[in-house]
């Protein structure tokens, strides 16, 4: 196989670098008080959920490289995080609140695997999280993953906990029809947890590799045409996470999210008011987009970060099977003027990336059609993925599939009307 040139580790490293320094102006100003958004409620969060996302971040980078620029960074981040993380607000929840016990103390441990030690707040949250192992519980399998992986990190003699991955989107193909954001979350960190953020290099996860891969690529089409660049980062994970070689979908998405970072200077998300935040100034503009932004912009950190582990690099080209002109083409203009990022990124494409990118130009057709229940449409791109003879593809299923439903469903409704 001829060896396809990588993307730059030096860049990784400079965006891991930012994502760190962003994280750390983030616990600056949420670490102690959370935000509220009197606007918009939904969008206010704790501070316990920002210092444990900037912990995780600071534990997926602490390793990845030896440069001292990073290292440096790694470490002034957990500095900072130490007294938020072992607080009395945190003890007393620890105390009061079981529910709350594991979310106290996985960035406690994270830290502590960081070479920030606190022996008896240590053995509080071993007490604690040993209470909570002994009951009775009913918690999702992300839950149950989180849990299996922090006490595997930390070491401490606890009860055992339950194996629930059965059932999930590890054992199991996706469902492309549902459109909840959850599912997609749960098997993003289903692969965090079960890979120990790709340091476990033969974690078992169910299904073939390749067969998981196939439905997390059908996911970064869907999300990518979203523009939910915070979904799709952490989508992206999936290949570094179990040491796979990166499709060329996989790569495209990464490259369309670097040239938004680079463009935009933070990789933002979907959750900012463009025109409240035109009307803000100084401080509070600030602040209100660092709220809005920082978990996407964390997201990119993470995923550079496991990007630079081992041989996980994402391609800088575009490598696969090559089609005919005539099907990106045909693609291509179904799509016509769509106002995603990722469509100029495509355009700027060479001529043999384009060729090989006809399947994920017939996938964001499909989830194009899907999502305005255009079926002319749907049928106008399955139709050209036979005609072009596109590689099968999970996008492809699940529409044959709805209109199959569809087909039947009225099948159904005519016999009905008959008999009325």
């Amino acid at each position: 196989m001829t060896a396809v040139a990588v993307w730059s580790a030096a860049d990784l490293e400079r965006r891991v670098i930012g994502a760190l320094d962003f994280a750390a102006a983030v616990v600056s100003d949420f670490g102690e008080t959370g935000y509220a958004d009197a606007v918009r409620p939904a969008l206010g969060f704790g501070p316990e959920k920002v210092v444990a996302e900037a912990a995780m971040l600071a534990y997926v980078a602490h390793d990845v490289s030896a440069s001292k620029a990073l290292r440096d960074r790694v470490d002034a981040l957990a500095r900072r995080l130490e007294p938020l993380v072992r607080s009395p607000r945190a003890l007393a929840d620890m105390a009061l609140n079981p529910d709350q016990v594991f979310r106290r103390t996985v960035p406690h441990v994270l830290l502590t695997v960081l070479g920030h030690r606190d022996d008896a707040f240590d053995d509080f949250a071993g007490h604690q999280c040993a209470r909570v192992l002994s009951h009775a519980v009913d918690q999702p399998a992300t839950v149950l993953a989180e849990r299996r992986w922090i006490t595997g990190v930390w070491g401490r003699q606890l009860p055992t906990v339950g194996d629930a991955e059965s059932g999930t989107v590890l054992t199991h193909p996706f469902d492309l029809l549902v459109g909840s954001r959850e599912d997609p979350y749960g098997l993003t960190h289903l692969l965090f947890y079960l890979t120990n953020f790709g340091r476990a290099a033969t974690a078992e996860v169910g299904r073939h590799h390749d067969a998981i891969l196939t439905d997390v690529e059908a996911l970064v089409i869907r999300y990518l045409d979203h523009g939910d660049y915070d979904l799709v980062g952490e989508l992206l994970m999936a290949w570094p996470l179990l040491r796979q070689e990166w499709s060329p979908v996989a790569a495209f998405a990464f490259r369309v999210l670097a040239h938004v970072e680079d463009e935009v200077g933070v990789l933002p998300c979907g959750n900012v008011d463009s025109e409240r935040l035109a009307t803000l100034a100084g401080a509070e503009r600030t602040r209100y987009a660092r709220a809005a932004s920082y978990h996407t912009a964390l997201v990119m950190g993470f995923l550079c970060a496991v990007g630079l582990r081992g041989d996980s690099a994402p391609p800088a080209v575009l490598v696969g099977p090559e089609y005919p002109d005539d099907a990106w083409q045909t693609l291509r203009s179904m799509i016509e003027d769509h106002r995603g990022d990722w469509l100029p990124v495509f355009d700027r494409c060479g001529e043999a990336e384009k060729r090989t990118m006809a399947p994920m130009l017939c996938g964001l057709v499909i989830t194009q059609a899907l999502r305005q229940q255009n079926f002319a449409a749907i049928h106008e791109a399955l139709d050209a993925a036979r005609r072009f003879a596109l590689a099968p593809h999970p996008l492809q299923t699940a529409a044959t599939d709805l209109l199959r439903a569809l087909g039947a469903a009225m099948d159904v409704g005519a016999r009905y009307d008959i008999e009325t």
